[in-house]
């Protein structure tokens, strides 16, 4: 897919082999970034928070990732040719956690910042809401802090507030997955 100015990424499903980049993606977020996401200040992403966000089951947990490539990546050998392809990089993540035996799923979108604001976010939770359409979720809840007025923006532009309710400090939504095309 291509983002609205023209950086080309590629958005494929999370695999437990991306724990290392989901390390990387972090570190290169923002501390405000990671305090939306994660709600805590996260020096560094615990290795066991990166294994249970890198190990889905495809149905019940499901997990996208945008993708796009070091810059510098490329390893070149004596003759100029290349030795290793560029390394990916993990730029963004949209995932889903239904709640057992619901129709109903958590779901969170994290983009490292050098690429927010460029329709990643957006593009990232349409394709995660077929994804989970398509595996029987009809509701999407999240929990937004209200400072994060990106997400509240992404949300707002996409139709997605239907219900919010500010409890405990916290903006609690919910909306339904327009249906499956």
């Amino acid at each position: 897919m291509e983002l609205t100015d023209g950086t080309k990424v590629h958005v494929r499903p999370i695999v437990p082999d991306d724990e290392p980049l989901l390390h990387e993606a972090v570190a290169a977020m923002s501390e405000r970034t990671v305090y939306f996401r994660f709600f805590s200040p996260l020096k560094r992403m615990p290795d066991a928070l990166a294994h249970r966000l890198a190990v889905v089951d495809y149905n019940d947990r499901f997990a996208l990732v945008a993708t796009t490539h070091k810059p510098g990546g490329d390893q070149h050998g004596p003759s100029g040719s290349r030795l290793l392809r560029a390394r990916e990089r993990i730029i963004g993540v949209a995932r889903y956690d239904r709640v057992p035996k619901t129709e109903v799923a958590e779901t969170a979108v994290a983009v490292v910042d050098e690429f927010q604001r460029r329709g990643l976010g957006s593009a990232l939770m349409s394709i995660l809401g077929k994804v989970a359409r398509d595996h029987g979720i009809k509701t999407f809840t999240l929990i937004v802090l209200p400072e994060n007025q990106q997400m509240l923006g992404l949300l707002r532009k996409m139709g997605w507030i239907h219900r919010a309710k500010l409890s405990g400090g916290v903006y609690d939504i919910s909306f339904e997955l327009p249906p499956s095309e």
